[in-house]
């Protein structure tokens, strides 16, 4: 029996995420991105304990918020980033919106995802 898992407790289970207002390819990468937070072990534990319960089917996305670890961590990160965006130059910022514009054209020509154009 291999002791290499991801699964830190009993009762931890992997499904694949089947959210009903998301569409197939949607879940396919909500399910791939929690596996990754999960297994990161430069993510906060909070976080990585969020995605071992949608991942588990203990938590869904729509209660995320209504769960107060879940709200907590999603917030903490929300304000940690919200003080990055503000300690950084304007010359940093512009810098940043032209990699994401860039990368949401990329996406967008590999037919990847909806086309996102930032503010």
């Amino acid at each position: 029996m291999s002791t290499d898992s991801a699964f830190t407790s009993p009762g931890d289970r992997d499904y694949p995420v089947e959210e009903r207002d998301l569409s197939e390819e949607q879940n396919e990468h909500l399910t791939t991105s929690l596996r990754a937070v999960r297994n990161n072990p430069s993510a906060p534990p909070a976080l990585q304990d969020l995605a071992r319960k949608m991942l588990g089917g203990r938590l869904e996305m729509k209660d995320v918020l209504d769960d107060p670890a879940g709200y907590r961590v999603l917030t903490d990160g929300i304000a940690g980033m919200r003080e990055s965006w503000r300690s950084m130059s304007p010359q940093d910022r512009q810098t940043l919106r032209g990699q994401v514009e860039e990368q949401a054209e990329e996406a967008a020509a590999d037919g990847v995802g909806a086309a996102y154009r930032p503010r």
